[in-house]
């Protein structure tokens, strides 16, 4: 079992009330368990990229353009630039 340390995050209340609905109904094991592996997946995807623009560098400005036009046509817009 992979050690831990309590940490204390500032959240919006909002996403804070729906951690614990989603604990509540037992969609998730645990609000802890839940976040920290959000986390956990978010630091391997942020390596992930930095390795692979070390080996390919950035996409083309035209391409990001595109891609955003894409996810914000399906899924709505979002600040995915914020990592």
């Amino acid at each position: 079992m992979a050690r831990t340390v309590k940490v204390t995050v500032s959240m919006p209340v909002e996403d804070v009330d729906r951690l614990k609905a989603l604990d509540a109904a037992g969609v998730i094991e645990s609000v802890s368990g839940y976040v920290a592996q959000t986390v956990h997946d978010r630091l391997d995807r942020q390596a992930w990229l930095e390795r692979w623009r070390a080996r390919v560098g950035d996409p083309h400005p035209e391409a990001t353009v595109w891609a955003d036009e894409v996810i914000d046509r399906h899924f709505g817009t979002a600040d995915r630039r914020a990592s």
